[in-house]
Parts: C-alpha cells; structure tokens; sequence
C-alpha cells in the first residue's frame, strides 16, 4: 500500500497506523494469482496539494491496463472530489484530505474523506449557468459507474466506482 502520513503531532482528526509502509507495487500471491496494492495518501487540503495526489493515483492507475478514456474519467472525477475537499471542507481553517484507491477483480474504487463541515442538504442539483462552481458532484455521477457521497458534519466521503472495459477484458 502506498501510505503518507503527516508530520508528528498533526492533528488529522483520524487514527493512524503507524506501522504501515508504502508501496505501489505488485505482489504475487501464494497462488501465483497477481494482487494488486491498494493506493492511499493523506495530504493537507490546499489546492496544489489535491494536485499532487491526482498526479500519484494517475502513477498508480498506470499498474493497469486502463483505455485512455477510463484513466481520463478516474483522474478527473477524483480531482473534482478533491477540489471540493480544497474548497469547501474546512471553511474555518485548515484539514486534510484522504485519498485511497483499490483494485478488486474488474473494478476500480476511489474514495475521498475529509474530516470537515460536510455537503449543505440544501445543495443544487444542477449547475448554475453563473455560478463559478456547482459542477463538481454533477460531473462525478456521470462519468462514474457508481458513486455515493456520505456527508454530514463530521466530513464527507465520496466513493466512486468503475468497471472500465479494458479491466474485464485482461481478468
């Protein structure tokens, strides 16, 4: 797994499992069956550091054999759920963002959770023609197969899912 914590003595509003190390690799496993390591990082919500983390899930998404189409919809419905991180999870101050990705047969899944204010009930369903923003989530249900956002205000998660034809075709 690949893992990053923060510097000691940040408070991230999680636990954390000092004893994890970070690897992007792949493993054989004692069946000769190849396992794939799951992807996860932990990076403070500025908009360059959500930047960072899309360019290392984009690394990791190279480990498959992913058309450019679904490596496309991965990386940018995840970019949005971390702008969204960025921009509105923590109004008042500083956070953090958690990024994990895993591989499990055919299918990928992208979660981002943020300890912060949580997604308005009363948000807009459609984007607004002059707003500067409002797309995001509505961009997410439609280049994913599948996607749930858990919110309240202890923090959101969204969880995206596909099932890219390229990962059927080399199962």
């Amino acid at each position: 797994m690949y893992r990053h914590t923060p510097d000691t003595g940040v408070d991230t509003g999680e636990s954390t499992d000092a004893d994890q190390t970070g690897t992007t690799a792949r493993a054989r496993g004692s069946a000769g069956a190849v396992v794939f390591s799951p992807f996860e990082e932990l990076a403070p919500a500025y908009p360059n550091e959500m930047a960072d983390l899309r360019r290392k899930l984009t690394r990791w998404l190279g480990e498959f054999p992913l058309d450019p189409e679904s490596t496309h919809d991965i990386t940018l419905a995840t970019y949005e759920a971390l702008a969204n991180v960025a921009a509105h999870a923590y109004p008042d101050g500083h956070g953090w963002a958690r990024l994990q990705a895993t591989r499990t047969g055919d299918t990928l899944t992208v979660t981002v959770t943020d300890t912060g204010c949580g997604i308005p009930a009363t948000r807009p369903r459609t984007a607004g023609l002059r707003t500067s923003g409002g797309r995001g989530l509505v961009l997410i249900e439609k280049v994913t197969d599948q996607s749930d956002i858990d919110t309240g205000d202890t923090g959101t998660t969204v969880r995206m899912t596909w099932r890219p034809p390229s990962l059927r075709d080399a199962s």
